[in-house]
């Protein structure tokens, strides 16, 4: 298959000293798996100037059923040949090149198959983004800690779409794409304006490989017109064919679109005393705090364990690298120092340190207890969160996020953003809806909940102004 232009530019960069990382994030359809193959079939080629006499070229992807697809293109181009040996089982996929004793070695999301990569000329990984559905921040941590060390010319190669996980900051692979070309380090991405998700001028940019399909071209017209009329249909196309992750908006809490509203209004003044949504999380998750003020203004704080490590913590949930320290140095995120479960205490004296005595504290009914015996006599209120009272909560914060008037102070946008990037809910026959706690407790989940409860609150406070005394000193 001859190689497009933008295909080979992505080659002339592998093929550069330049760059020690080499990526490219583009929607389904653009031939990524080929390009991965084309490279590791050259790497195994004798001659080639990618091709190193005796080393080992690694092949990684989220499991082995994903690197298969690479392996196949890598067989097709290869086994012709009749020089090669060839591993394809249930467990092991690899390739030897007999007379120069260069291997090729297939690896799935396990980072404990990643150590020791010292003397890997290149390492290909498949879809990038799919990593941390089985662990794969872990694979990649050691992957990239793996460059730079005494005796190592690793090349790291980069090939995937951002969906399905990497859908915002906060995720090593959005964030490396969203970076672009920096130093060692060289990015070619094809990401298209959600605003013209329906120009073919910019479908066309974006999929490269219309110009040549005709096929391709019709398939992406019907998706098109099916997307007019179905906003899921939408997120999809958005996610997999303009390559910018949108999700399911019938499942998330908040849409990329509504987050934006948010963190682009300027931040308005806190008026008054605001009231403050609280969820004590369980196990492994935060305690959290987000407050609203009547101006709509939101800030957001949360406490930690101290036991294990934060660093630790990190590994345990599956978030990126830094993502619990950045948001522990941002101040957000609080450490209790030397505990196993935090204190309540703890996010109580956060609450009043950072925004006074709130005009109430508003919490899920089974955790009231926990509050009171911490709360120096703030008034709680306790809510039952069954599906119509979470529905309220979350039709209002959808349309204050949409509409107006929240808008989120910037040292909060953080830890609130880490939260919505695991915030999905559950729609039943009825039309309601309630947000869904993650597995094992989650910590971020008890960001946007307690969010949801201060949402709620504030619209009845705001729609009963003779009861609206929840903002007292209001001016």
């Amino acid at each position: 298959m001859e190689l497009l232009p933008f295909q080979k530019r992505f080659i002339r960069a592998v093929e550069s000293s330049r760059y020690d990382t080499v990526a490219l994030s583009g929607p389904r359809g653009l031939g990524k798996t080929f390009i991965a193959g084309h490279i590791l079939a050259r790497c195994m080629t004798p001659g080639d100037p990618l091709h190193q006499p005796g080393k080992e070229y690694i092949l990684g992807a989220a499991s082995l059923e994903q690197a298969r697809l690479t392996y196949a293109y890598v067989r097709q181009a290869l086994e012709p040949l009749g020089e090669y040996r060839w591993i394809d089982s249930a467990t092991r996929l690899g390739a030897t090149h007999v007379a120069s004793n260069t291997k090729l070695r297939a690896i799935s999301s396990n980072a404990k198959s990643s150590f020791g990569l010292v003397g890997v000329p290149i390492v290909v990984i498949d879809e990038p983004g799919a990593l941390e559905i089985v662990g794969g921040q872990m694979l990649a941590d050691s992957l990239m800690t793996a460059q730079g060390k005494p005796g190592s010319a690793l090349k790291l190669i980069l090939i995937g779409t951002l969906a399905p996980m990497a859908t915002g900051p906060g995720h090593w692979w959005y964030d490396l794409i969203d970076r672009g070309t920096a130093g060692k380090t060289y990015v070619d991405s094809f990401r298209g304006d959600p605003e013209l998700w329906d120009d073919p001028k910019e479908c066309r940019r974006v999929n490269p490989l219309m110009k040549v399909s005709r096929e391709f071209r019709a398939k992406l017209k019907a998706e098109v017109a099916d997307a007019q009329g179905d906003t899921r249909l939408r997120a999809r196309w958005l996610s997999y064919r303009f390559n910018s992750p949108a999700g399911d908006e019938s499942t998330m809490l908040l849409t990329v679109d509504d987050w934006q509203q948010v963190i682009s209004r300027p931040v308005a003044e806190r008026v008054g005393k605001p009231i403050v949504g609280v969820d004590l999380g369980a196990g492994r998750a935060f305690h959290a705090a987000v407050a609203v003020w009547k101006s709509g203004r939101v800030e957001a704080v949360a406490v930690c364990p101290g036991v294990p490590s934060v660093a630790d913590q990190e590994k345990r949930d599956r978030v990126p690298s830094g993502t619990y320290s950045e948001l522990v140095a941002s101040g957000a995120l609080q450490i209790a120092h030397g505990w196993r479960v935090q204190p309540v205490r703890q996010l109580v004296d956060a609450i009043t340190e950072n925004w006074g005595t709130p005009s109430s504290i508003v919490c899920d009914r089974f955790r009231e207890k926990d509050l009171h015996d911490a709360s120096k006599g703030i008034p709680i209120e306790a809510r039952v969160t069954q599906y119509s009272e979470s529905s309220f909560d979350i039709r209002a914060l959808r349309k204050f996020c949409r509409d107006g008037p929240f808008s989120c102070e910037t040292g909060s946008r953080g830890l609130v953003a880490a939260g919505l990037s695991v915030a999905t809910v559950k729609n039943d026959d009825a039309g309601n809806s309630r947000l869904i706690k993650g597995k094992n407790n989650t910590a971020r989940d008890d960001i946007p909940a307690a969010w949801l409860l201060a949402a709620g609150t504030y619209d009845r406070a705001m729609n009963k102004p003779k009861r609206g005394a929840m903002f007292h000193g209001a001016a």
